[in-house]
């Protein structure tokens, strides 16, 4: 393959067309320098003329459809698309959704705690307030004394067996 960019040209162009005499002289004069290309010359002739002898292809109803679809794909896929939000939508809302869920329902469970806590404290308040006195200072001074009479509960038990 001769990379020439003369006779490439005149190459692509018998592949395209006939060749007119002025472009032939000028094919002939290159040959005529280039003498190691003339057998690629003589088969790239003979195929040219063999491919012109062949039959037009069908072509089908819809090609010129189907053409502007694919260069309508190209097209797309060579401009840079502008960012697609829809992923947005498809993961992002979700999930978001969940974790407010999550956070909304253990606020929630936070806040009747709270709750909970703070009327059970009201109900001790309410208790304590209700009690009559607290005993005074003078009970409580004798408070071992007491609590050794109780050591002896035996006794008790059986008096009060005996008065039932």
């Amino acid at each position: 393959m001769n990379n020439d960019p003369v006779y490439q040209k005149l190459r692509e162009i018998g592949w395209r067309r006939k060749l007119t005499e002025a472009e032939q002289a000028k094919l002939r004069d290159w040959l005529a320098a280039h003498p190691e290309a003339d057998a690629e010359q003589e088969g790239e002739s003979a195929l040219n003329n063999v491919l012109v002898r062949l039959p037009d292809a069908s072509v089908p109803s819809n090609f010129t459809a189907r053409v502007l679809q694919a260069i309508e794909r190209e097209e797309q896929r060579a401009t840079p698309r502008s960012p697609d939000f829809a992923w947005v939508w498809r993961v992002l809302v979700p999930r978001t959704a969940a974790a407010m869920l999550v956070l909304g329902v253990g606020a929630f469970a936070t806040h009747q705690y709270r709750v909970k806590q703070r009327t059970s404290i009201g109900d001790s308040l309410v208790t304590i307030a209700t009690v009559p006195t607290m005993p005074s200072p003078q009970a409580l001074e004798d408070f071992e004394a007491i609590q050794r009479l109780d050591s002896d509960s035996a006794a008790d038990k059986e008096l009060i067996a005996l008065l039932q």
